[in-house]
């Protein structure tokens, strides 16, 4: 019994010491975004304004995505496993506030928080930076996984990350027939769903091919790569054999139909949905390909 109670009192206070690391987070989160100290210093109010309540919330679930990857080991001790966390956590965190910021550069580079949150109260804007800080952590969450205990291997794989999220994040005019920055500009619902998908589904490729074992870093850099390259190839299969089983039929497919593209159903938030599910849905199927196609003894070794 009084086993349990000394476990109950650990676990308790391991909540208090995660609670802490998030106030440090908050201070951290401040230094590198200026604009948003008024939320994180003050009191908020989520009804106030819900472009600012997704952004805001946003942020808040991506470090706890990341935070659920953190583990106390108390073989060596509880001095050295609250160090071991606060060491982990720091970094963690600032490796995810410089990631975001590094892809909020390459995406909205045209727009600022201030204007398009504060002022005029952009969702679809909020729904592109939801879709970044959730997809960001759970990239983050795989590399701190597979890196292990290895600084240096961290580094790598998160600068190996970020080159490959930038790439793929500038893929969106190549898989979308939205035109990003003017439906950006107009608030545009259908488009951020379209993103939301298509970031999402670039996060699940991107994860896959990094998740596994890390031994040599080169050849874990080739694997990656034609795990990418792989789903690049069968991920266009799915996606027309989606649309052919399921009778999906995109009317700006049609050439009478190319002067409406901008206008008429482009606005419409069912072709929004249609873009992200249909990209997310193939990029799930695609993983199974990449990942989870085991040959075992199909073929015999010589």
């Amino acid at each position: 019994m009084n086993e349990l109670f000394d476990k109950l009192i650990l676990q308790v206070l391991f909540t208090v010491l995660i609670c802490a690391s998030l106030f440090f987070y908050k201070y951290a989160h401040g230094v590198f975004y200026p604009s948003t100290r008024q939320h994180f210093f003050k009191r908020f109010y989520p009804s106030k304004n819900s472009s600012d309540t997704l952004h805001f919330f946003s942020r808040i679930i991506g470090i706890g995505i990341i935070f659920s990857e953190f583990s106390f080991n108390l073989s060596t001790g509880i001095s050295l496993a609250i160090l071991d966390f606060f060491a982990k956590a720091i970094f963690g965190f600032f490796l995810y506030l410089i990631s975001l910021y590094i892809v909020d550069s390459i995406v909205l580079y045209n727009f600022e928080y201030k204007d398009e949150v504060l002022k005029r109260k952009n969702n679809a804007y909020s729904i592109i930076t939801l879709a970044q800080s959730i997809g960001i952590a759970f990239i983050l969450k795989t590399i701190l996984k597979t890196s292990e205990t290895s600084l240096v291997m961290l580094i790598f794989l998160w600068l190996f990350s970020m080159v490959l999220i930038g790439f793929a994040s500038k893929t969106f005019p190549l898989m979308s027939k939205m035109s990003f920055n003017r439906l950006l500009i107009q608030k545009s619902l259908p488009l951020s769903f379209s993103y939301l998908g298509f970031f999402w589904g670039w996060v699940l490729i991107i994860t896959s091919a990094l998740d596994h074992k890390l031994i040599s870093i080169k050849w874990y850099a080739i694997q990656v790569v034609l795990k990418i390259l792989l789903s690049l190839i069968v991920l266009p299969i799915f996606t027309r054999g989606l649309k052919i089983i399921f009778r999906i039929y995109d009317e700006k497919d049609d050439k009478k139909n190319q002067e409406l593209k901008d206008d008429t159903e482009i606005n419409e938030l069912g072709y929004g949905v249609y873009e992200g599910a249909l990209f997310f849905t193939s990029c799930f199927l695609t993983i199974v390909i990449t990942n989870r196609v085991f040959f075992g003894t199909f073929y015999p070794s010589f």
